[in-house]
């Protein structure tokens, strides 16, 4: 079997087999390991997969935002034309549109980690609307509230936040822009990451308004996905599936 080696709590190296128990390992290090039975790990909110041995960190995944229109309204985006028989949601430049998500944060979130929110766009028409008919930019804006589930909390007042991209050169070059939303000592523009929990809830609406001087897009862009990084335990979920979560 593949050599396993684990360091405990007290700074031992340990060398173990199959049905390994890493409860009680403050960090593990596998190269090319197998196992035919299972792996135990803490119970508790810090542990989980790591990468990078030279630098461990807790990895990334996304939570998915696809962009839809619930109900007709004055501002929702249009279902247009995007390349040849495909068409993609597009967020008009003679008036502002906007779309709504909700995120779920998953088991499998490190607590007290921040969250990033990011937009993949691109335009079918190549943008002219910049300095010396150069690609203008776009301005993604965001109103967003949180609440904790289990009946331990209640959406607070949305904060804004924004960010610009310019536009690319090329025709349907997919671009992504993203900001960071969430920060433990979070400024007027995010939300507390100390906040932040398995089954809680981000309700979030994205949208663009061209009258913005920030946003010099003089064509319109077509929105793909909006969707949240956050940090992952490694596909690790909690050991209950309700506060209080680790134990």
């Amino acid at each position: 079997m593949p050599r396993v080696v684990y360091t405990t709590q007290k700074g031992l190296v340990q060398e173990v087999g199959t049905g390994v128990d890493l409860t009680g390992a403050s960090s593990v290090l596998m190269s090319s390991a197998a196992f035919s039975d299972s792996v135990v790990l803490s119970k508790n909110s810090a542990h989980g997969i790591k990468v990078d041995p030279a630098s461990p960190t807790f990895g990334f995944a996304d939570l998915l935002g696809q962009v839809h229109v619930r109900s007709p309204g004055a501002n929702d985006p249009t279902f247009a034309a995007y390349s040849g028989n495909i068409r993609q949601f597009q967020f008009s430049n003679a008036g502002m549109r906007e779309a709504f998500f909700e995120f779920h944060v998953p088991h499998d979130y490190v607590l007290g980690t921040d969250v990033y929110i990011h937009v993949h766009w691109s335009q079918s028409t190549v943008d002219s609307g910049g300095v010396g008919g150069t690609p203008g930019v776009v301005k993604w804006q965001f109103e967003i509230t949180y609440s904790k589930a289990h009946n331990r909390g209640a959406f607070f007042t949305p904060v804004v936040t924004s960010v610009t991209q310019q536009a690319s050169v090329t025709q349907y070059q997919q671009l992504l822009i993203e900001i960071q939303i969430s920060a433990t000592s979070p400024s007027a523009s995010q939300i507390d990451t100390d906040n932040l929990e398995p089954d809680g809830i981000m309700l979030v609406r994205v949208y663009r308004d061209p009258s913005d001087a920030d946003d010099t897009l003089n064509q319109a862009p077509f929105m793909h996905y909006c969707d949240i990084h956050y940090q992952t335990t490694g596909v690790i979920g909690t050991k209950n599936k309700s506060p209080n979560f680790y134990t």
